[in-house]
């Protein structure tokens, strides 16, 4: 039993081995290849389909996807479509490894060991050794099955297992849920049935539970994230389980004509095949049994109806800039309360900072839309502004980073340092509040405060640091001890500071730019 542990153990750091060097080797072709796909289903599938099978791994690519679809690159079916295809492209691995080469498996390691040692062949190395890792995993896992095989309690199990088709179904459910990969439990199923210790019939029960369950990885992954991915994920895991129960009954006519390797292949390419026709009925599928929940992160105020009109739609977008300010300054007030405590919710603060990059993305995707429309500068001011606020909520989850490692150090600011940060960070977020009232209102008067008053933030926060050097030179253990954090802090202080000034002048500017509509610009 240990020989065959051990054989499962070598056949997936060869397929590790081989899809990190294989991953390696596509580099920039794959990712271009990726951001080509996102634009509809087929694509998707297709490039799925090549990714897959270039690098024998499908779990990348298929957690990749879900990512995409929850930052709104891909949409439901390009983002299922990857995962399926991926998982169809990976299953040649299985194929690899059922091949008269395992005598060779040994020597590969060896050479491609030795390849690996010159820098120019480390990846053919690292591929030929990942192959033979594979297949000598395999055979290993064949050699220690047969050993098992006769023994009276293997020869039971077996005997319970072949009577019982949905058990085998389910225990390969299980297997791939917790290895996170249907590769290894076809192959346990195509070594349980070369060592004799299983019929083909109950080793392709297998591999076909071992196929549902391989899409549990994505369910697990996706539970604290978007609606989107979550259906996602579902409707993965559903559509392969569907399938393979549809196959059951065929199971034994399909042992006659085909081994496991080939059935695990045919498996996953039809998953691909059958979804793609009918990928918009799933989504609606998907749509109602996971419907969008209150506390989704969406636009309040952008409307596609209202880009017809310029006017509206700057109107609009200026809103929603705005509120993207806000959830700015509630990131920064719940920070500010953490460094004038030393305790509060660093994950609501995480939260925040998710739902500013959605928003923003949304809003830079909207302008865009309105700029291909309307010819004007306006958006384009409003693209620097909604950026330099989402790159505001950036620097104040810098800051939180470093007071948590701080925490996690064991080391504590001074009383009197604290309380500096404290009041630095209450001043500077009055001037954030001061920026964005312009900036929403398109008042000239507070951006001229804002920008009047930037020399005196600059000694304000230089005070700081001088009170920070005294303390320093009256030997301090608190400050001696935090020193580099509470400078860095004061300098993101600063840089946030001067997002606002910018803000602010941003925010002049748009009162001096004609908006012209595209009948302007043809007359």
């Amino acid at each position: 039993m240990w020989i065959a542990l051990g054989g499962l153990a070598l056949l997936m750091m060869g397929l590790q081995q081989l899809s990190n060097a294989l991953n390696a080797a596509l580099g920039n072709s794959a990712r271009r290849a990726l951001t080509w796909a996102t634009q509809s289903p087929s694509r998707a599938s297709l490039v799925g389909v090549l990714i897959g099978a270039g690098t024998l791994n499908s779990g990348a690519l298929s957690l990749g996807a879900l990512q995409l679809c929850e930052s709104g690159v891909a949409k439901f079916g390009a983002a299922l479509m990857l995962g399926l295809s991926a998982k169809a492209g990976a299953s040649l691995a299985l194929i690899l490894s059922n091949t008269p080469a395992a005598v060779f498996a040994l020597p590969m390691i060896g050479i491609g060991y030795v390849l690996g040692l010159q820098k120019s062949l480390q990846m053919a190395g690292q591929i030929l050794s990942g192959i033979g890792l594979l297949l000598y995993g395999l055979s290993l896992m064949v050699q220690g099955f047969a050993g098992i095989s006769q023994t009276p309690f293997f020869m039971l199990l077996e005997q319970s297992l072949v009577s019982a088709p949905f058990g085998i179904w389910l225990l390969g459910f299980a297997l791939s849920s917790v290895l996170g990969s249907a590769n290894a439990v076809g192959a346990i199923a195509l070594s349980l049935n070369s060592a004799n210790a299983l019929p083909l019939e109950a080793a392709l029960i297998l591999t076909l539970g071992g196929g549902a369950g391989s899409g549990m990885l994505l369910v697990i992954s996706s539970n604290a994230s978007a609606t989107i991915a979550k259906r996602v994920a579902r409707t993965h895991v559903t559509w392969k389980t569907v399938l393979s129960f549809l196959l059951l009954p065929l199971v034994s006519w399909l042992s006659n004509w085909f081994g496991v390797a080939q059935i695990h292949l045919a498996y996953h390419s039809l998953a691909v095949l059958l979804a793609l026709p009918t990928i918009k009925q799933l989504e609606q599928i998907a749509n109602r049994i996971l419907p969008e929940t209150n506390k989704a992160v969406t636009p309040k105020y952008l409307s596609n109806d209202a880009l017809h009109s310029s006017e509206l739609a700057t109107a609009l977008a200026l809103r929603e800039v705005s509120r993207v300010g806000d959830q700015v300054i509630q990131m920064l007030e719940q920070t500010n309360r953490i460094f004038e405590t030393g305790t509060g919710n660093i994950d609501d603060v995480a939260r925040l900072e998710s739902k500013i990059d959605t928003l923003t993305r949304d809003v830079v995707l909207y302008l865009s839309e309105l700029s291909k429309r309307h010819a004007s500068e306006t958006p384009l001011m409003l693209v620097m502004a909604v950026c330099e606020i989402e790159h505001i909520g950036d620097q104040v989850k810098r800051m939180l980073r470093m007071h948590n490692k701080l925490i996690l150090s064991n080391l504590e600011f001074s009383t009197q340092g604290r309380y500096e940060l404290h009041t630095g960070a209450n001043r500077i977020l009055e001037r954030l509040n001061l920026a964005l009232a312009a900036l929403a209102t398109r008042s000239q008067v507070l951006a001229e405060q804002v920008l009047h008053e930037r020399e005196d933030i600059e000694q304000f926060l230089s005070q700081l640091r001088r009170s920070h050097l005294g303390r320093l030179e009256m030997g301090k253990v608190e400050s001696r001890a935090t020193t580099l954090t509470h400078l860095d802090l004061l300098i993101v202080l600063d840089e946030i500071d001067q997002s606002s000034a910018r803000i602010a002048t941003i925010s002049q500017d748009l009162e001096h730019i004609p908006v012209r509509t595209a009948e302007n610009t043809m007359n």
